[in-house]
């Protein structure tokens, strides 16, 4: 009986003491999202228009390529109704920075990246430019 109460109480002591006390932030959850061609992705002060697609060299599916590719293309910034910036966001299958190279907006409030454009290009079938559209990564900061 002894025995019983020393292995309960071990355990119970174990398991008080495993439980950590520290306060850990944790990120955010982020919102992805698309932006078809042509069309503007409203976020509070900030609008963001997908002008143009200049240029998609991906590898397409079912072809065997010396170079990955990438693909260009070109968004419109407005704060506060007014046109602020216009930035060339181009993605290659290798890009490994993608919070450098896919950042369009960033403020206090949210930071919105563009992480990837899709579709992706097919081997003999001609892609339309109105099928064309951005996944946008749409974070608030830590609090």
């Amino acid at each position: 009986m002894n025995r019983i109460i020393l292995i309960t109480t071990l355990l119970f002591s174990s398991i008080i003491w495993a439980q950590d006390t520290t306060n850990v932030k944790i990120e955010t959850p982020h919102i992805i999202t698309k932006l078809s061609y042509g069309q503007t992705l409203n976020h509070g002060v900030v609008n963001i228009k997908f002008i143009e697609v200049l240029q998609d060299s991906r590898c397409p599916k079912n072809v065997n390529c010396v170079w990955a590719g990438e693909v260009v293309v070109l968004v419109d910034i407005f704060e506060n109704g007014k046109k602020s910036d216009q930035k060339k966001l181009t993605l290659s299958p290798t890009s490994h920075l993608q919070n450098l190279l896919g950042n369009l907006f960033t403020s206090e409030a949210v930071t919105i990246t563009g992480f990837n454009v899709l579709p992706y290009p097919v081997s003999e079938v001609k892609t339309k430019v109105e099928d064309y559209y951005i996944q946008l990564d749409i974070r608030k900061p830590i609090e």
